[in-house]
């Protein structure tokens, strides 16, 4: 019985071996019929289907798929085809190529791509805004492209290419002189709300705080255009934080029902340095008494920090806020730093208020809002 069970494994064991010799010789085989070059990358069939082919579809369809590589096309031959289909006959291929140049080239070869791409800029105005939108991509702020966007964008009457360039100069515009000029004229004779507010924030995120900026950031407040309105605020936040005209700015939108409104003024208040202003404190002191927004709230404590007049309403007001335990933390921690400043002269009571505070409060971070508010206090008042 043994014996037959030991012939029977080495009958298996030699089958087995033939198998895998005979599988091993067949993988050799396929291995040895194929002589042809190696598998071809897909951008250059598509490339290739795009030079050779005459069937539109398949044209379009590789012009397509080229349009959408988000990798580098290092491969020259590609590059080269997309160069030639710029200029294809068909409108919408030679759009999808120009899109696909977005990622053509290497790093050596910019300045070669640049050149081309300007000059098909230059020559083809139903290939504008695709190229504007192709240096985006290509994140290419060099100054011949900055020169050639600006002299096209001062000229051009087409809303589609305004609304691509001033798309590119939000990204990489250098905000020289001309820069400004140029957009400023663009917002003020531009009727489309859409060019209006890509023009105004262009300029607020890239200018250098010219006249001309702040003279247009000020003046746009007037606006019953609530998303321009937002915009121009946002930009005085950053193009005039010394610039008395701010101020004039912010005085007529802080009277605003619209809380997006108020946010934004407030926002602008707490940006810029601190300047008594008796009317805009006054109308604060009323915000808060009117407004169930935390957030307002406390954002208007802060601008009181900045622009209050250190009066009688604004030192009540702020240690009612402080008193009322129904009063939100946050506008509380608030209230109690901007108290030490504003109540420098009212005496030995706003410390008693602060002190109680420090010491009696539940929140720890409310206590030491109260000391810090008790520091600023003893500093300012031995000041006065």
């Amino acid at each position: 019985m043994t014996r037959r069970v030991l012939t029977l494994l080495l009958i298996f064991t030699l089958t087995l071996g033939v198998a895998f010799d005979a599988e091993a010789k067949r993988k050799r085989a396929r291995r040895k019929r194929y002589t042809g070059p190696p598998p071809t990358h897909p951008v250059v069939l598509w490339s290739r289907t795009l030079s050779e082919s005459s069937d539109r579809e398949q044209r379009r369809v590789a012009a397509f798929k080229l349009s959408q590589y988000s990798l580098p096309i290092f491969q020259s031959q590609v590059v080269d085809t997309l160069v030639r289909c710029m200029k294809d006959p068909d409108v919408q291929i030679k759009v999808l190529c120009a899109k696909a140049m977005g990622q053509a080239g290497t790093h050596s070869t910019a300045p070669t791509i640049r050149k081309i791409l300007l000059e098909q800029f230059s020559e083809d105005a139903s290939l504008r805004s695709t190229i504007v939108r192709t240096f985006v991509i290509r994140k290419d702020n060099s100054p011949a492209v900055q020169e050639a966007f600006l002299d096209v964008l001062k000229k051009t009457e087409s809303q589609d290419e305004t609304f691509a360039l001033i798309s590119y100069f939000e990204l990489y515009g250098d905000g020289s002189n001309r820069f400004v000029d140029i957009l400023a004229k663009i917002y003020r004779e531009n009727s489309n709300p859409k060019v209006k507010r890509a023009a105004i924030k262009t300029l607020s995120d890239r200018a250098q705080g010219q006249d001309t900026v702040i003279d247009i950031l000020s003046q746009c407040v007037d606006t019953k255009d609530t998303p321009l309105l937002l915009t121009c605020l946002s930009g005085l936040q950053q193009q005039a934080k010394k610039d008395a005209r701010a101020w004039g700015a912010v005085e007529k939108t802080i009277q605003s029902s619209d809380p997006d409104v108020q946010q934004a003024s407030l926002d602008a208040i707490n940006a810029l340095p601190e300047t008594k202003n008796e009317r805009i404190a006054k109308h604060l002191v009323t915000l808060l008494e009117d407004t169930e927004d935390a957030e307002i709230q406390e954002k208007a404590v802060l601008a009181l920090g900045v622009c209050g007049d250190q009066s009688e309403p604004i030192v009540k007001a702020l240690q009612k806020l402080i008193e009322e335990d129904s009063t939100d933390d946050s506008t509380r921690i608030a209230a109690a730093l901007v108290y030490g400043k504003q109540a420098a002269k009212a005496g030995d009571k706003p410390r008693e208020v602060l002190t109680r505070c420090s010491t009696q409060s539940k929140s720890q971070s409310l206590k030491t809002a109260c000391q810090l508010g008790i520091q600023e206090f003893d500093q300012r008042s031995k000041t006065k």
